[in-house]
């Protein structure tokens, strides 16, 4: 075990590198890639797992690294070797941040120290956005801050971006408030009130795609928590505060949602994605093995346009990447590939299911609320190519390591059942029997053996 100076450093970096992964400032050299600042924590936490005390182990190694080599070698053949090194490098930083999560997180404090950054984080951007609604641009340009006229992005490259990261955390957010009971009621009123300042900043960044993904994903939920809890006065009267305040929300705002999805420029944005997938399905019959390469996708669409150009969509229009993030990875790293990505994305949903039947309420309903972000994310995926994006690519495997450790939790309810095994002693006087309560909510008796 290391020691308590070195455990506390331990800690402080993981906090960092929680808090600092969604930000996008740093030294950027190559295709919006270099040296973030969430990589000074990450890489002094890489140098602390040289430590015998820590036992780093590489999880989900066999999808996870088979995708980096795979794509490293494929690459080779690609157009630009460059772009794919340099996309291949961002998502290996993910992947070592996933790991740090989970390999660094050993005991009951740990996890809160993870959680409190995600949320730190988040209440951050949600501020940044909501002030943004409210008042424009701030000129927070040292923290990565851009203006996007009348939408809001916080501290992302594009409101979209924003828009994915926000409806990713929010779900966790309504679980706090009306599903989980707290020692103080003080607790629900800050989660309700975060809610909904992320829910307007989310509605700030105008982005159609995360809306109705955000708004499938909620329902949902709600439908599988029918058959997972009663409906309490308590919880019954939070939803009605909820859905209350989204009436009123939506009626109020309704010439402005219309407009999202009726407005002129809007259909045409719209209209231009199915042109464009067929673009990748083209390409994706061409090089369906190895693909053309990790960020080459807009290297070979000049051989496609044309073919698709109309009286609607112009050629220089349909030069631009897909917008499917499922297709973009299919196109570019190939079949194999492809299905390699597929079993990371299983792997995540089946830890998060695993979590949720933990009888722990707060571990169901926080790991609840992050598959429906999960869910959410991807449903956004398939409408644009963001899950490529470096802010994004963090983030998900931030939170995929939180649903890896919430799935390795004893659940107190098995626990209890067990029978108390007492040592075998020569005097019966020292006999004491172990308070399995207890035991699980201190360090390393949260965990499940190692497998």
């Amino acid at each position: 075990m290391p020691s308590s100076g070195v455990k506390n450093i331990q800690r402080a970096l993981l906090f960092l590198l929680v808090f600092l992964a969604p930000l996008k400032i740093g030294w950027i050299f190559r295709h919006h890639n270099g040296i973030f600042i969430a990589d000074a924590p990450l890489f002094f936490l890489l140098l602390l797992a040289f430590s015998p005390s820590i036992k780093f182990k590489f999880h989900w190694k066999l999808p996870m690294l088979g995708f980096i080599v795979w794509c490293t070698l494929t690459g080779v053949f690609a157009e630009r070797f460059d772009i794919v090194f340099s996309e291949v490098t961002r998502f290996a930083r993910a992947y070592l941040a996933f790991l740090c999560v989970i390999n660094f997180t050993r005991a009951k404090k740990d996890i809160d120290i993870v959680f409190y950054a995600i949320l730190s984080a988040f209440t951050l951007e949600s501020l940044i956005g909501f002030l943004e609604w409210r008042r424009g641009f701030l000129g927070l340009t040292f923290l990565g801050e851009d203006s996007f006229y009348f939408r809001v992005g916080g501290f992302f490259v594009h409101p979209n971006i924003f828009a994915d990261y926000l409806i990713f955390f929010l779900p966790v957010l309504l679980r706090l408030f009306i599903f989980h009971k707290h020692r103080k009621i003080t607790r629900n009123i800050l989660y309700g009130i975060l809610f909904l300042i992320a829910a307007g900043a989310l509605f700030a960044t105008l982005s159609r795609g995360a809306w109705l993904s955000f708004a499938g994903a909620i329902v949902l939920m709600m439908l599988f928590t029918l058959f997972k809890i009663k409906f309490y006065p308590k919880i019954v009267s939070g939803f009605a505060v909820m859905a209350l305040l989204a009436t009123v929300a939506a009626i109020h705002y309704t010439p402005t949602i219309l407009n999202q999805f009726q407005a002129d420029h809007r259909e045409s944005a719209a209209s231009v994605r199915m042109p464009l997938n067929k673009i990748a399905l083209q390409m994706i019959k061409d090089h369906g093995v190895f693909g053309v390469g990790l960020g080459n996708y807009t290297e070979h669409t000049h051989k496609y346009a044309e073919a698709a150009v109309s009286d609607d969509h112009h050629y220089w229009e349909l030069l631009q990447v897909v917008h499917n993030t499922f297709l973009l990875n299919l196109a570019e790293a190939g079949v194999p590939g492809f299905l390699l990505y597929l079993w990371m994305l299983v792997l995540i949903f089946k830890h998060g299911k695993k979590a949720t039947d933990n009888s722990d309420p707060f571990i169901s309903n926080v790991a609840l609320g992050f598959l429906t972000g999960f869910l959410a994310m991807l449903v956004a995926f398939i409408a644009g190519p963001d899950g490529r994006n470096h802010q994004i690519q963090m983030v998900f495997w931030i939170y995929a390591g939180v649903l890896f450790n919430f799935s390795r939790m004893k659940d107190p309810r098995k626990i209890s059942k067990k029978k108390v095994r007492r040592p075998v002693i020569q005097d019966p006087r020292q006999v004491r029997t172990v308070n399995v309560n207890n035991q699980s909510q201190t360090g390393e008796s949260l965990w499940q053996p190692n497998r």
